[in-house]
């Protein structure tokens, strides 16, 4: 940290954050941070803190190293958070970075706010926010929920996001609603008696939530002449030379040509010499949704997915403050991309002070259940909390909430049974065992529990990843090249690991979970995020390697994943009444599953995508923006390359 540096025109394109005023109005000071990943990579350099004058003129460095900057009650101090040895940490320097003085630290802080007037300071840990006042000079006060050295106030219940001053009043935020409360209500003038009532958590806030409708087609459609894996009955539900009738967002009907009635008018798209499927439902889906808080206009590895027919996804560990913002946006026909549902943040028991969710009882299982669902989740991520109880506290606590519990065992096969024994959802990642005897299949088979392996990270051994990223020129696949940046899709896939077949045990865990799949347990693809697009395609492709006819694969990537995930009442086959999200392909995978990536089109919600530019294609003429490495991509929105409003999909209400 420190002063000296560059003068920088402050027109200068870049990647900028979290802008503050000073007390006078006079100065700005901000985030400049790096690009990539989602956003161009280009106008990276220097990142760090910031300060401009607010009318303008040249960007001046503060630190390098620190970041989140605020100002107290003064004009020439800026506060700002860094990393310390295993804490977080408060500190403070001059405009030019130097006087550095640190105020404050914490082991499982996460987050520190300061008031205007710098006499309080707002912090957050195990998704709670606290208040304390903020000590003069240059005292490093240890932080925690129960501190030792300074008083300290819980202000929030089941949990708090985006905390932030008004004067002397601290805001935050649960899901819609906003939250406040007045420093002068949480600590006493005078000594207090020992019943004396205490500050209570508001439990009632004020409602931002508007009402927005999701975007769907009007009118009717039908796709005329396919040969459709419907996915719906035996054997796949197959039916050659088929018809599906469109109506808004939803099927109307579909059969055998001459047993649907496709009304005088409405438009036919010819589908002959075309297969169509289900859209995937990838179960266990990471991926970026933004950076930092800033979700994009628009997200290439989203469209990546959708391009290569993944039509919902469901991620269980995701940002709640970017997820949830993707997933609404992609309702309401704002953001190209599959249906996204997640868990957010995962309910984690490692002391990890960003994703640390503290449980000693029921009622703190509960609090963190209800933040999540609060915040858009459809299910929990029940993750290495250390003892059984509280794992199985945080399955009562979902149930009452009526959400899905999604479970990892970390490759513990104790942890693993109990997960099954204890009723969770799911049960995420592969049981680390070469062979499941019977002992292990009946006791699956007899729980409630659903299985997703996630065979392109499957333990003890070489995975389904390296095994296609070896077996083919994943860098020369034809949508690959045309929805992922260039430089980072060869970087990806142009070095591969290469191995005896017998060192990969993607085939083998793929084979034990055939044996739970023939004994009725629910087995879905679940691609990691590993490479968007193709991911799944590798998942049901290692189904098959472990024996899986192309059929029984084609289930773990559509009617099993919903029925798992509780949504086959809407999406995982083609029947009358389920939402129109198909894939049409070039080639019949019902006969070889490597078929499965041959997409011509994408249909989301009743609206069909070209799969190689995916612009709109038969039902409308939306066009996506450019992406960054293309030509003009740089500027995006101002370039006026689409109207979003003309992009909507088809959702639920």
């Amino acid at each position: 940290a420190g002063g000296g540096s560059p003068r920088i025109l402050s027109s200068e394109p870049g990647h900028y954050a979290r802008p503050k005023f000073s007390p006078d109005g006079g100065t700005i000071v901000f985030e400049r941070r790096e690009g990539g990943a989602l956003t161009d990579p280009r106008w990276s350099e220097n990142p760090g803190v910031y300060r401009m004058a607010a009318g303008g003129g040249a960007m001046r460095l503060i630190a390098r190293d620190l970041r989140s900057p605020q100002f107290g009650g003064s004009n020439d101090r800026v506060f700002m958070i860094a990393d310390g040895d295993n804490k977080r940490e408060l500190v403070s320097t001059d405009l030019n970075g130097q006087a550095k003085r640190t105020h404050a630290n914490g082991e499982l802080v996460n987050d520190y706010s300061v008031s205007p007037d710098g006499k309080w300071l707002a912090f957050r840990q195990n998704y709670e926010a606290f208040v304390t006042p903020l000590m003069p000079g240059t005292q490093n006060v240890a932080l925690g929920e129960e501190s030792d050295a300074v008083p300290v106030v819980r202000v929030s219940k089941n949990g708090a996001d985006y905390i932030g001053w008004s004067g002397n009043t601290v805001h935050w935020s649960l899901g819609p609603n906003v939250f406040s409360a007045a420093a002068s209500t949480l600590f006493a003038n005078a000594p207090q008696g020992k019943d004396a009532p205490k500050f209570v958590p508001p439990s009632n806030g004020i409602s931002l939530s508007m009402q927005v409708p999701a975007a769907k087609p009007g009118g009717e459609l039908a796709l005329t002449g396919a040969r459709i894996v419907t996915m719906a009955g035996d054997g796949g539900g197959i039916i050659d030379n088929g018809v599906i009738l469109l109506r808004g967002d939803r099927i109307a009907a579909i059969g055998a040509e001459g047993s649907v009635t496709v009304p005088a008018g409405v438009k036919r798209i010819d589908m002959r010499g075309k297969t169509i499927i289900p859209g995937l439902v990838d179960a266990h889906a990471h991926g970026i949704q933004g950076e930092d808080e800033l979700v994009p206009q628009q997200n290439w590895s989203l469209i990546q997915n959708l391009a290569l027919g993944t039509t919902t996804i469901h991620d269980p560990s995701a940002q709640a403050s970017q997820i949830f913002v993707a997933a609404e946006r992609q309702r309401a026909g704002m953001l190209l991309a599959p249906r996204i549902f997640s868990t957010a943040e995962i309910v984690y028991g490692a002391k990890a002070a960003d994703v640390y969710a503290r449980i000693d009882s029921l009622d703190d299982a509960r609090a963190h259940i209800k933040r999540i669902k609060a915040q858009g989740g459809h299910s929990i991520k029940n993750y290495n909390q250390p003892r059984r109880e509280q794992r199985q506290q945080v399955v009562a606590a979902a149930a009452e909430e009526n959400m899905l519990v999604v479970a990892e065992g970390g490759s513990l096969f104790g942890m693993d049974m109990s997960i099954i024994a204890d009723g969770n959802s799911t049960l995420e990642h592969n049981v680390p065992l070469d062979v499941f005897y019977d002992d292990v299949v009946q006791f699956f088979a007899k729980g409630k529990t659903n299985y997703t392996p996630t065979l392109v990270v499957t333990y003890g051994g070489l995975a389904g990843d390296p095994y296609w990223r070896q077996e083919g020129d994943v860098w020369d696949n034809p949508l690959l090249k045309a929805h992922t940046p260039p430089a980072q899709l060869r970087a990806d896939t142009v070095r591969r690991t290469k191995a005896p077949e017998d060192s990969f045990v993607d085939a083998a865990n793929a084979r034990e979970a055939k044996k739970l799949a023939d004994k009725g347990v629910k087995v879905s693809i679940g691609a990691h995020g590993q490479q968007a697009g193709i991911g799944p395609h590798w998942e049901l492709w290692s189904f098959a390697r472990g024996g899986m006819s192309p059929i029984e694969a084609l289930k773990t990537g559509t009617i099993t994943a919903a029925q798992s995930l509780g949504m086959d009442r809407d999406i995982g086959s083609l029947e009358v009444g389920k939402l129109a999200d198909l894939v049409v392909l070039d080639a019949d995978p019902s006969t070889d599953i490597r078929n499965s990536d041959k997409v011509h089109a994408v249909m989301l919600g009743g609206r069909l995508y070209d799969a190689k530019t995916m612009n709109e294609t038969g039902t409308g003429t939306a066009t996506r923006l450019p992406y960054y490495w293309e030509n003009g991509g740089g500027s995006g929105a101002a370039n006026g390359a689409i109207s979003h409003g003309d992009q909507g999909h088809g959702d639920q209400d």
